[in-house]
């Protein structure tokens, strides 16, 4: 998905939290690893509407990068269950 390679949605702890504080209550958010980042899955009646790969620098979130693009999140729609 390559989240890592353009400017980050969002710059600065101030306006990371404002991006995350104005999530929709109907919205669900799973924590997930995604292309080895650590990132939130969005989803809206169960479906991803967005995933955004998270920035991290000194212990804090410093920047979200935001990806919506349908064709980019459809394989993200599966999971895959893991054995030991």
């Amino acid at each position: 998905m390559g989240l890592l390679t353009h400017e980050p949605a969002a710059v600065g702890a101030d306006t990371v939290a404002r991006v995350l504080g104005r999530i929709d209550a109907a919205a669900s958010l799973r924590p997930a690893q995604v292309n080895g980042c650590p990132a939130l899955i969005l989803r809206l009646d169960g479906e991803i509407d967005t995933v955004m790969a998270v920035r991290v620098g000194n212990g804090l979130i410093t920047g979200l990068y935001a990806v919506r693009n349908p064709e980019k999140l459809f394989h993200l729609q599966r999971e895959t269950a893991l054995s030991r």
